[in-house]
């Protein structure tokens, strides 16, 4: 997630992550890390990183509509970050 870097706070960051690391109370949300990077030489601009596991790949679109992902995505994460670069991958392990 490349992190629109005028106008954010370390405030509005920790914000983010904070309200990130609730989605785990949706059901079949295991577990959410979110951090930014310590190396800039490979990541290609990117400064963030969201990881999200679910259960299973039917949990995805349940977890995308979830309330609580909506709030999260509307009110911490769209106000700082440029979603429109965000690369995404879903792959099931």
């Amino acid at each position: 997630m490349p992190i629109i870097h005028y106008r954010v706070s370390s405030e509005q960051v920790a914000a983010a992550r904070d309200a990130l690391l609730t989605l785990t109370a949706i059901p079949g949300c295991n577990r959410v890390q979110f951090g930014e990077t310590f190396t800039t030489d490979r990541s290609r601009g990117y400064t963030h990183q969201l990881v999200v596991e679910l259960a299973d790949k039917e949990t995805l679109p349940v977890y995308a509509k979830h309330p609580m992902h909506v709030a999260v995505l509307t009110n911490h994460l769209k106000p700082i970050f440029d979603l429109s670069t965000t690369l995404a991958m879903d792959f099931e392990c």
